[in-house]
């Protein structure tokens, strides 16, 4: 998978401030921790410092309905990126997902699970509900679509590679779609209730951190 060089993008419209993601987690291995006091619950994953603002993109559910993210503002956000034909790591992603949600208890209503398509020519309307069926995440679990240029906007806001192919211009609806292996950027960004970018997270994440990670940042007031 490739990996997220470090640099400081001053000058792009966003203002971010990325540290290197792949080579961060890889480095920190387990989890950055930072006792603010002993028995005080931390951050565990790679912890953003200080944190990012986020682009606010707007794409497609299954159902054609448009999802902006800061509609999920006053939630701890989990983004992730994800294609429904996916042999191994994407299926894994959405059930750790799935357990991350089941463990969440009564603090789930106060957290959105987000997934942003690396393949917007596989990832049919059809193929995302299967997708979300199939690893039981239906309802836990935004799967957003676009069209190509849509898509590689996102990616490129968020530094996700994919590899993935254009949808052709026109086809007809119904027709099969062969699916494509496509290599992407495995890795989790967790955005805090004021839309700001505080955690990485690598693809094979334990759900435990991710929980800890959520509680913590769901129980911040939106600012």
């Amino acid at each position: 998978m490739p990996y997220v060089k470090n640099r400081v993008l001053g000058r792009l419209r966003t203002r971010w401030v990325w540290v290197a993601a792949g080579i961060l987690l890889a480095a920190a291995g387990v989890a950055a921790v930072v006792w603010a006091r002993v028995g005080t619950p931390t951050l565990q994953g790679a912890v953003l410092t200080p944190p990012a603002p986020t682009y606010d993109f707007r794409l497609h559910d299954p159902d054609n309905h448009a999802v902006q993210l800061s509609a999920f503002r006053g939630k701890a956000v989990v983004l992730t990126f994800l294609y429904t034909h996916c042999p191994d790591v994407c299926p894994l992603t959405a059930e750790k997902l799935h357990e991350t949600y089941r463990q969440l208890g009564g603090m789930a209503n106060r957290v959105a699970l987000v997934a942003v398509s690396v393949d917007p020519k596989g990832d049919t309307p059809e193929a995302v509900r299967t997708f979300l069926t199939t690893h039981h995440v239906n309802g836990e679990l935004s799967y957003l679509t676009g069209s190509y240029a849509e898509l590689k906007r996102v990616w490129s806001y968020y530094y996700v590679a994919s590899n993935a192919k254009e949808a052709p211009s026109r086809t007809v609806p119904g027709t099969p779609v062969s699916p494509d292996l496509v290599d992407h950027t495995s890795i989790l960004y967790v955005i805090d209730p004021s839309g700001n970018l505080r955690v990485f997270l690598p693809g094979n994440f334990d759900p435990r951190d991710l929980v800890t990670d959520l509680k913590i940042l769901a129980r911040e007031p939106a600012r």
